[in-house]
């Protein structure tokens, strides 16, 4: 390459002011040699920084009403030495525990129910007791179409605490869904309220449920022996025992062939099951009776 096309590609208007003298070889090499050892211009680049800012509150949640729920609180801190903010998240704040029971005052007497009937059963020692009261509220489990209902009550009151009832709450049979106690109870009360059971736990059932249905069988009324055994080995149930079902007065009382149970080898296949239920310890009890 000659000087001109060096001199050309280093600083190209720097030949507008050569002179006829300057464009010999030694003028040449002297102006590359300048050219090249003059410093570069300071680079220009575009730079922002985050102005200094209080703290920002950003909060996000929900509206209902009119009303905003503060699900979580984020706060937008500026870090000084580097300009960028650092973000925290602060807990959402506590939710509010709602009461376990419903209590209505009319007439002379408080009337009770359940409103969660999940809760822990101190929780529904400590607001009857708020309201003066002694109660013992426990939950069993039950079918789905009585929970919530009453399935056991006893006081040491004289039965002066009542129930009350809801037509169609567990279905074409009248349950109690609540209890009536007089203002000026003092005494000592029992209850349990029915819950829905879990998958595979056992329960008892009565008016209006599914014979059977309390420890995972199909309708068991009227079934063979032999058949609901077969359905109990398929849905894996086991520990079964059973008990006599007497189907005339002539069976009733003392004339009980089996008062304290049916041994399992007394059992034929083709006897028939009245009702399938909860026994103690996980066991099936079948009452069973011979084929009439």
């Amino acid at each position: 390459m000659t000087g001109h096309r060096v001199l050309s590609a280093l600083k190209p208007v720097a030949l507008d002011d050569l002179s006829e003298t300057d464009q010999s070889d030694a003028g040449m090499d002297a102006r590359i040699a300048a050219i090249v050892a003059s410093p570069r211009p300071a680079r220009v680049t575009s730079t922002r920084r985050l102005p200094a800012r209080p703290w920002l509150l950003l909060t996000t949640g929900a509206v209902a009403a009119g009303a905003a729920a503060v699900a979580v609180a984020v706060t937008v801190v500026p870090v000084r030495d580097t300009g960028r903010p650092a973000v925290t998240v602060a807990p959402a704040p506590p939710r509010v525990q709602t009461a376990a029971l419903s209590f209505t005052r009319k007439g002379g007497y408080l009337t009770v129910k359940v409103k969660d009937p999940v809760a822990d059963p101190a929780r529904y020692k400590k607001e009857f007791a708020a309201h003066g009261l002694n109660v013992d509220l426990r939950l069993e489990p039950g079918s789905a179409r009585k929970a919530g209902s009453v399935i056991f009550l006893e006081d040491d009151g004289g039965g002066r605490v009542k129930t009350i009832t809801a037509p169609g709450h567990c279905g074409s049979e009248t349950c109690a869904v609540g209890i009536k106690i007089p203002l000026t109870y003092k005494a000592f009360v029992r209850v349990v309220f029915g819950r829905t059971a879990r998958p595979g736990e056992h329960y008892n059932t009565g008016p209006g449920d599914t014979p059977g249905e309390g420890v995972g069988l199909s309708d068991v009324r009227g079934r063979t022996v032999a058949d609901v055994l077969a359905e109990a080995r398929r849905r894996h149930i086991g520990g079964i025992g059973y008990r006599y079902q007497p189907t005339s007065p002539d069976e009733q009382g003392d004339r009980q062939p089996y008062p304290m149970g049916v041994p399992a080898d007394k059992v034929k296949g083709d006897w028939r099951v009245y009702d399938a239920v909860a026994g103690a310890g996980g066991e099936v009890l079948l009452f069973v009776h011979p084929p009439n």
